[in-house]
């Protein structure tokens, strides 16, 4: 059965963040144990949605929460889901092209955006905006 599992986590003031070495690795398990999903990263957050079996994604949630670079970690949502929403992705990454700064504007509370101040539904929204805006942006560079 599929699972979606959302978090929200920030890095630790003390740890540089090496995003291609995260990344790299990430899409490594991530394959190897058919997870798909996407991150969000503005230097400070981290929202991540992934999709993929209960165990799967289990094990995934381990590494992170021992990873050195989160702390303050919330985990939003882990249940199961219809479909696949980032099928194409073992990890997409959005941080900050002009598409991705729009879409985070739309969901910022007055001069801010604090996604622990957003619903599930609502994080889930902006993660499949940013989805859409990716599909779009690739289909106009065609």
């Amino acid at each position: 059965m599929l699972y979606h599992l959302l978090y929200i986590s920030e890095l630790k003031d003390d740890t540089s963040c090496d995003m291609d070495t995260i990344l790299l690795n990430s899409r490594g398990f991530n394959k190897d144990h058919h997870i798909t999903g996407a991150l969000w990263f503005n230097g400070a957050t981290f929202v991540q949605m992934l999709e993929g079996s209960r165990t799967s994604l289990s094990d995934v949630l381990q590494r992170i929460m021992r990873s050195d670079a989160h702390h303050k970690f919330e985990l939003v949502f882990f249940e199961p889901a219809p479909e696949r929403i980032f099928s194409d992705w073992s990890m997409a990454y959005y941080h900050a092209s002009k598409d991705e700064q729009d879409i985070v504007k739309k969901f910022a509370t007055g001069d801010h955006f604090n996604p622990r101040e957003m619903s599930a539904q609502s994080l889930i929204t902006f993660m499949r905006y940013l989805e859409m805006a990716r599909h779009v942006s690739a289909a106009h560079s065609i």
